[in-house]
């Protein structure tokens, strides 16, 4: 009985850690090579858990936002409104509109 028990209890945590809803957005990334100049203003990007930062000509803008999900896409809104909405993809992520893709910027 005291085996079941252990048993019982490991497949608990291992489902418990496997039910983590993780943000695949979180992290640093940069523009991939061949962008289009529309998307010069996503030239590096970082996703923290409460904010985003953006870097800009003159200093990196940083502004607290919250996450969501709609179907494929990964919403992150700042605290005036403003919505950006990013797709997952092999090897990195893009953004809906415009269409720009970001590679980790490690």
């Amino acid at each position: 009985m005291r085996y079941l028990r252990t048993i019982v209890a490991c497949c608990a945590i291992l489902v418990a850690s496997g039910c983590s809803k993780s943000n695949p957005l979180l992290g640093k990334w940069k523009l991939a090579p061949n962008q289009g100049n529309e998307c010069f203003q996503l030239g590096a990007i970082e996703f923290g858990d409460k904010t985003m930062t953006m870097a800009t000509p003159l200093a990196p803008v940083t502004m607290a936002v919250t996450y969501s999900r709609d179907g494929d896409n990964y919403l992150v809104t700042a605290a005036m409104g403003q919505a950006f909405s990013f797709q997952t993809e092999s090897g990195g992520i893009k953004s809906v509109s415009p269409e720009c893709h970001l590679v980790p910027n490690n």
